[in-house]
């Protein structure tokens, strides 16, 4: 069966099209940080090595797949936040070999939006002049973050948040949580699977999730040169401010759902103590411009921006308490 959470249209696509024989030689799938992208990568490998759709989930192939053992796929993710040049070498020399045991060769390259101009250039070598047997499966959060000659090249799926009650529903059923604590974790997981599942397994990302609320909260009530300060030393790790500031917005998002008296569909509901107050305090506009800074912020991430200058803009442009 498909393990993917959600998705059910993409995975219908899917099947679609290894069923007519229509597969493309790339495809970009994009959304959201732990939407599933990567998960519904490896699960289209995975069905391109077994050869049945579903994948049985039983055979030789399907398993090698899932342990990462299997030679005909290869997943090529960020060193050192970024996606090198050598990597994007190592996938052009070995991708021109034939298949050890499928028609196939699957290559996932993850989180695209990372790759140097050298290793972008360079893929797009790769997708100009692709082997037959090659389906190469890129991931990024938006198409807008890179080269547009590389998009062009790609079947394009866009990922959408996941409904929370199949969320819930997963978590409940697959990882056996409790249903109030599936219920929490779903609703804070922003229709975003894979941020459910780790806060489900790891204690230490429910940990980072605390203490990125506790940083907006505390800067809201900073000054500049503080706000600045912390620009500086958050710009060190891309990575993580990135999802920071998709949770931050999740809890502008509340704020105004509190505003307009919907505190039931507020996806942080263990924060409405620290959110509530904030919201008076600010007003539907004082809300709306801090949810527009956030999200020109993560735009302009999208787009490559300088990371410390974005967020020494977002510091000047979000209200302060």
């Amino acid at each position: 069966m498909w393990e993917v959470i959600g998705h059910r249209w993409a995975i219908a696509l899917i099947e679609s099209t290894i069923k007519a024989g229509n597969v493309a030689g790339a495809y970009l799938i994009t959304g959201p940080e732990g939407v599933g992208k990567r998960t519904l990568a490896l699960e289209f490998a995975r069905a391109l090595m077994c050869g049945n759709v579903p994948p049985c989930g039983e055979c030789r192939e399907c398993r090698a797949v899932r342990e990462r053992t299997h030679p005909d796929v290869m997943v090529f993710e960020p060193q050192g936040g970024r996606i090198k040049i050598e990597q994007m070498r190592e996938l052009r020399r070995t991708a021109a070999l034939a298949p050890h045991r499928s028609g196939f060769k699957v290559y996932v390259v993850t989180d695209m939006e990372t790759a140097t101009p050298e290793a972008a250039n360079s893929l797009l070598k790769t997708l100009e002049e692709p082997p037959e047997h090659l389906v190469l499966i890129l991931t990024a959060n938006s198409a807008d973050a890179l080269l547009p000659t590389i998009v062009s090249r790609c079947r394009v799926i866009n990922l959408r948040p996941v409904p929370t009650s199949e969320i819930e529903e997963a978590l409940h059923r697959r990882w056996d949580l409790p249903l109030d604590e599936a219920a929490l974790l779903a609703r804070i997981s922003a229709g975003c699977p894979g941020r459910a599942v780790r806060m489900a397994r790891d204690p230490q990302s429910r940990k980072e999730r605390a203490e990125d609320f506790e940083t907006m909260f505390r800067l809201l009530r900073s000054d500049l040169v503080e706000r600045f300060e912390w620009a500086g030393s958050a710009s060190k790790d891309g990575a993580r401010v990135r999802g920071m500031l998709e949770r931050w917005l999740t809890a502008w998002r509340d704020m105004l759902l509190l505003a307009e008296d919907r505190a039931e569909d507020t996806m942080n509901p263990d924060l409405a103590e620290e959110i509530a107050p904030i919201a008076r305090r600010l007003g539907r506009d004082g809300i709306l411009q801090g949810m527009q800074a956030l999200r020109q912020t993560v735009q302009a991430l999208d787009k490559n921006a300088n990371l410390r200058l974005a967020l020494e803009v977002l510091m000047l442009n979000l209200p302060r308490l």
